[in-house]
């Protein structure tokens, strides 16, 4: 009886998960341990912060803004759907006392690309992120500091390998796909950019 209800949460759990829409991209190729992906000009609600370290206080902070924006904290006072997936640019040692730079952003939901609502706190804006290009490493598990360094630097080793050329190594993209309720099968990835030359 335990296996059943328990099989019957990861259910709910999995079509939860199914139903937040997800940043559109065309996939350019598929590697053995990483993608490569075109993600076309779109609008993400965005807040920044420095900070020495990633994913403790500091994505705390960011995602609390980014959520009340989501949950009415904008000029149309409305609640907008949760998206995928949560990225965050990372710029390392750009602060004055080598603080890295950490720009969290939610993808805004196709329903609201057109005029999405401003937000009402001022640490809060709309980004007009321009098309992406990224080599992709996914990862399972909760991530810590550690998870996205090792990730993305196995995905650099694995980029240089393949002759991959154009690819910024200076800074990089993390990005989350799941809430903090799913246990089981939580989807992370690092992102490196590519310099298109066109």
């Amino acid at each position: 009886m335990r296996t059943f209800a328990a099989l019957a949460l990861l259910a709910q759990v999995c079509q939860l998960a199914l139903a937040i829409e997800s940043a559109p991209y065309d996939l350019v190729n598929s590697a053995e341990t990483y993608e490569e992906r075109v993600y076309p000009a779109q609008k993400w609600v965005t807040t920044s912060h420095l900070s020495i370290s990633h994913h403790e206080a500091t994505s705390d902070v960011m995602f609390s803004k980014l959520f009340n924006y989501i949950d009415g904290q904008n000029d149309a006072a409305i609640k907008i759907d949760m998206t995928a997936p949560v990225t965050t640019l990372v710029i390392p040692g750009e602060g004055p006392n080598c603080e890295n730079n950490f720009t969290m952003s939610f993808y805004v939901p196709a329903a609201h690309q057109d005029n999405p609502p401003t937000p009402t706190n001022p640490d809060v804006y709309i980004e007009e992120r321009p098309e992406l290009h990224v080599f992709s490493r996914r990862f399972h598990g909760f991530a810590n500091d550690e998870d996205w360094i090792v990730n993305a630097a196995q995905l650099h080793d694995d980029l240089v390998a393949a002759g991959e050329e154009g690819v910024d190594f200076q800074t990089y993209y993390t990005a989350g796909y799941d809430s903090p309720y799913v246990i089981i099968g939580r989807n992370n990835e690092v992102w490196f950019m590519k310099n298109d030359m066109n």
